[in-house]
């Protein structure tokens, strides 16, 4: 009796070392197939890309922590999300495997946040590491990764306006929306403020009258002005931008109040938005970009991780 208890919990041991790689190999059998089929073609042919997307994931799963069969659903949520499989070949695919390793998100989560961010910032496939780095640095600075996604999502519009995008707008705007969200305007509510503020500053013809306006009423000097464009009709960048925004800290709030609700409406979520930056001014922007710098980078953590 004691000889064949001993040949049972023999067979229970090695059918339990047994049963984790073959749940594994299933498991990652199970994501090929997904990822093939999401692949298919209307003709219900794979693309041709397949093999090397499988490869990419297959070698992810070697490196990364996580399993292949996690790195081949992080590719078909990409393929999902409407990504080439240029673009995931090209950068795409690694910087979102990287950001799930280090924000501890699901592949299909990063997948989406990677995908959505390309989109909003029109970033370039070669750019997506350095997007996902910046987005680690602003989250190790204190932003949630929701609340960067759904800023930039929508204030992605006023890009265009300022002619910045991909690793130049994360650069830009990235301690704009930190110093917001600080300040509790955070995620969607920070992005559609910052969109309004921006295309509210280029209409160039509505801050002329009303500068010209309180002039007329003897409300500012005559010599006061008040331009955020490079004098060619293009956004100034944000050294002129802050160093306009400096000219209503010295007003009185009679004048502070008229020349922000002339221009910019009296929307709550904008003046909040305005108020913070002309409070904080450059040096505030400057210090939050600083702090960002100062983190370490996305390769950096998921190096010391493995």
């Amino acid at each position: 009796a004691g000889i064949s208890m001993w040949h049972a919990n023999k067979a229970r041991r090695i059918g339990g070392a047994l049963a984790t790689p073959v749940r594994t190999y299933a498991e990652a059998e199970t994501a090929g197939t997904d990822l093939r089929v999401a692949m298919m073609d209307s003709s219900g042919k794979v693309s041709a890309d397949y093999q090397e997307i499988d490869r990419l994931a297959t070698r992810l799963g070697d490196r990364l922590p996580g399993t292949t069969a996690d790195f081949k659903a992080l590719m078909t949520m990409l393929i999902r999300q409407g990504m080439s499989t240029q673009t995931i070949l090209g950068g795409t695919g690694e910087a979102a495997a990287l950001l799930a390793v280090q924000l501890k998100k699901t592949p299909e989560a990063a997948a989406e946040m990677a995908a959505k961010l390309q989109d909003a910032t029109r970033g370039t496939e070669k750019e997506m590491l350095a997007i996902m780095d910046q987005v680690q640095r602003m989250f190790y600075a204190g932003v949630e990764d929701q609340n960067i996604l759904g800023a930039f999502a929508k204030f992605a519009p006023a890009l265009d306006l300022v002619k910045v995008k991909g690793e130049e707008a994360m650069k830009m705007f990235g301690p704009l929306i930190g110093m917001l969200d600080q300040s509790g305007l955070v995620g969607e509510s920070a992005g559609n403020a910052l969109r309004k503020v921006f295309d509210r500053t280029m209409n160039v013809d509505k801050i002329e009258k009303t500068i010209k306006g309180m002039q007329k009423a003897g409300q500012l000097e005559q010599g006061f002005t008040f331009d955020f464009t490079d004098g060619g009709g293009n956004f100034g960048g944000m050294d002129n931008f802050y160093k306009q925004l400096s000219k209503l800290k010295g007003m009185n709030d009679v004048q502070k109040r008229e020349i922000l609700s002339a221009i910019w409406g009296d929307d709550a979520e904008i003046m909040q938005a305005l108020n913070t930056m002309i409070e904080k001014g450059q040096a505030g922007y400057q210090e939050f970009a600083a702090k960002m710098e100062a983190q370490a980078s996305l390769n950096q953590r998921v190096d010391a991780q493995l």
